[in-house]
């Protein structure tokens, strides 16, 4: 799946180290892998890149965890829309999406989404599971719309 508006060059991807370093911060670990640990997980998935974005988005698992965990504490010590308003722009400001760029992480996450419910309707988990399914799709398909700019975007057609 292509994040709809890239149009400048992408920062360097971040090493897995450095992804499991930041987990290890969250306290996502038990115990932090080694660099051999890490070596070979790359190895038996594929590669470096393919085990960073592994390890990127079990980050951002645990991440949206922590972001739950937290806004349910702020909420039940009397937190109201402004609150969460403020804490809630702090993923979109983190993500460094500003303007069009928005679009695009919103595309991101409901590419999530999508995936994951289109996996629970092809378990049959039945009829509302399957339009939430549909549902999702149809967002990711007007978010990538959304993202185009300009009749030459190879998107237009």
């Amino acid at each position: 799946m292509s994040i709809p508006n890239q149009q400048q060059m992408p920062a360097p991807a971040p090493s897995a180290a450095a992804i499991s370093a930041a987990m290890a911060a969250l306290g996502a670990y038990a115990e932090p892998p080694t660099a051999g640990e890490l070596e070979q997980q790359a190895r038996a998935v594929g590669g470096e890149h393919v085990l960073a974005a592994v390890l990127a988005n079990a980050l951002y698992g645990a991440a949206i965890g922590t972001g739950m965990l937290t806004e349910g504490h702020m909420l039940a010590q009397g937190a109201g829309a402004e609150e969460m308003s403020l804490a809630r722009r702090q993923v979109l400001q983190a993500s460094g999406a500003e303007g069009p760029g928005v679009i695009g992480v919103l595309h991101w996450q409901a590419g999530h989404v999508s995936h994951l419910l289109k996996g629970l309707d092809a378990q049959g988990c039945g009829p509302v599971v399957a339009a939430a399914a549909r549902t999702a799709s149809a967002l990711l398909a007007l978010l990538a719309c959304s993202a185009v700019f300009s009749t030459e975007d190879e998107r237009a057609g």
